[in-house]
């Protein structure tokens, strides 16, 4: 880029790129400082401060014996708004576009297939546990839009760091175009 390539009139399609942007920037939920700081503190917990909780194994997220690490439960919201799924349109034109995931907590003995509806009435839900990993593991069904099941996940909010890694299968909000991600295609529509 040149001095005098500042001074460039945008065209009207980096415009939209730049206010889309701009928009994602206003939309995110972010992460703040847990109401459940001291309980987690007085409790066993990961205190590494990594993406992945070092005594994990297995596939990340999908297992109990590697959740994703949470800062508090009231941080899981700031956490599933950073994955998308990839949705391509039925329509033969091969566009696509990245979703946001729906959630519901449940239990680990939950076998409802991938591909199944989304239950309309709140399930039973509780916590589970894994000897390689200190505190409460809680356990989640991530939903398309048309709420069809996509994965189960478990989730360590026993952590002094919320993951920025995301499980298999799905994509960070950070890594897709701001053009193609849909809660700020929603938003811009409003």
């Amino acid at each position: 880029m040149g001095l005098f390539d500042i001074f460039k009139k945008k065209t009207t399609a980096e415009r939209n790129i730049i206010k889309l942007r701009k928009l994602r920037l206003n939309t995110i939920i972010h992460e703040s400082k847990s109401l459940m700081h001291s309980m987690i503190l007085a409790s066993p917990h990961d205190n590494s401060f990594l993406d992945e909780n070092p005594d994990g194994e297995g596939l990340f997220g999908l297992v109990k014996s590697n959740p994703v690490p949470i800062y508090g439960i009231d941080n899981i919201p700031a956490y599933m708004d950073r994955l998308r799924y990839k949705f391509t349109s039925k329509s033969g034109s091969g566009s696509f576009t990245f979703n946001t995931v729906d959630y519901q907590r449940t239990t680990d003995s939950d076998i409802t297939e991938i591909g199944s509806q989304k239950p309309t009435e709140g399930s039973v839900a509780s916590s589970v546990s894994s000897p390689n990993i200190k505190g409460h593991i809680d356990v989640y069904n991530l939903y398309s839009v048309g709420g069809q099941k996509l994965a189960k996940i478990y989730i360590n909010s026993y952590s002094l760091k919320t993951s920025n890694k995301i499980p298999e299968g799905f994509i960070h909000r950070d890594e897709t175009p701001a053009e193609k991600d849909t809660k700020v295609l929603i938003e811009l529509m409003k």
